[in-house]
């Protein structure tokens, strides 16, 4: 009786054991294996092998040359592709897209603009070519809806702008610093809560910018330039004599005239009387190489005379204006 119970003791003993390995190793697998939809749990990371190639990549170079985009919101006719942006260009921003309320009060990043010019799904296709190309690609949005949020509201509304950017494998956020009255909104939640998801202090790599006119917000951006890449300005109608005084102001409020880009523009998208004077744009180009070192230029919109026809009416394709801006910042 005593052994037949001690020999049967061992093989259930064994056979607990056996139970457990079996049931631990399974356990393992499923730990092991991402989650199959619906399955419920698991780690989210739907958008991390599809973000843009220079996510994680810290902006350690100020951009020389940065074009807005206007083919969002322009009609195309009149404004060059995305696809014709010139190499040497460091940024493209895509003018202009909205972060703004929902009607159930919560938040979008909207590509609203392009209704009725271009397709957002071929935007985004040429978005990515100039990604491989090593041109950034940045979403700028009017920066109204973000004045006196809470900050309850401004992690809100940057979640929404990290979500967004993640879903389009675009590389920041840019902030026109216009409001109805001007000037003297204070978004300071919204851009400490956009610092996080973008720009220096977020390690992301992706931009977080402002464009300013007039000097009119440099008190905003003194305020929140340790979350700021850049400021460009909009000082289209402005010769190079005069631009020393804005990047000197603009200077003051970023903190180092490498973080300032003097805007110039041909007019196809400038108030009448405001574009910059016909070549003044290779002065200031020469003026920022030789006397603010580091400086950059910022062209809005970029392709104003892409579609202007020859004598036999064929169309130009000219970019001209961008290259060779290009080549004299880049000058010895």
């Amino acid at each position: 009786m005593k052994p037949k119970f001690y020999f049967m003791l061992r093989y259930a003993v064994l056979f607990a054991c056996i139970g457990a390995v079996l049931t631990l190793s399974n356990s393992c697998k499923k730990d092991n294996n991402p989650d199959q939809p619906g399955n419920g749990g698991g780690t989210d990371t739907t958008h991390e092998e599809d973000r843009s190639p220079f996510f994680g990549i810290t902006l350690t170079k100020r951009p020389a040359m940065v074009e807005y985009w206007g083919g969002c919101c322009y009609d195309r006719s009149s404004v060059g592709p995305l696809d014709a942006v010139p190499d040497g260009v460091d940024v493209v921003n895509i003018f202009t897209l909205g972060i703004g309320r929902t009607a159930a009060g919560g938040w979008e990043f909207e590509h609203r603009g392009v209704s009725g010019q271009n397709e957002w799904s071929d935007v985004l296709t040429k978005a990515y070519a100039l990604q491989k190309r090593g041109i950034r690609v940045v979403a700028t949005s009017f920066a109204g809806s973000l004045v006196k949020l809470s900050a309850a509201a401004a992690d809100s509304m940057a979640k929404v702008v990290r979500d967004s950017l993640d879903k389009w494998k675009l590389d920041g956020v840019d902030l026109d610093l216009e409001y109805s009255s001007g000037r003297t909104a204070n978004i300071d939640s919204g851009v400490i809560a956009l610092s996080k998801v973008a720009g220096p202090a977020s390690g992301t790599g992706r931009i977080l910018s402002v464009v300013d006119y007039n000097n009119y917000n440099t008190a905003q951006i003194k305020r929140s330039r340790q979350y700021l890449d850049y400021v460009q300005t909009m000082s289209y109608w402005n010769s190079a004599n005069q631009i020393r005084s804005i990047v000197k102001s603009y200077t003051d409020a970023i903190g180092n005239q490498q973080n300032v880009l003097v805007g110039v523009g041909a007019g196809c998208a400038i108030t009448a009387g405001q574009q910059t004077p016909a070549g003044e744009e290779l002065k200031i180009a020469d003026t920022l190489r030789t006397s603010f070192r580091g400086a950059g230029m910022m062209e809005f919109i970029f392709g104003c005379s892409y579609h202007n026809k020859d004598q036999n009416g064929n169309i130009t394709k000219d970019v001209s204006y961008t290259t060779n801006i290009l080549a004299r910042l880049k000058k010895p």
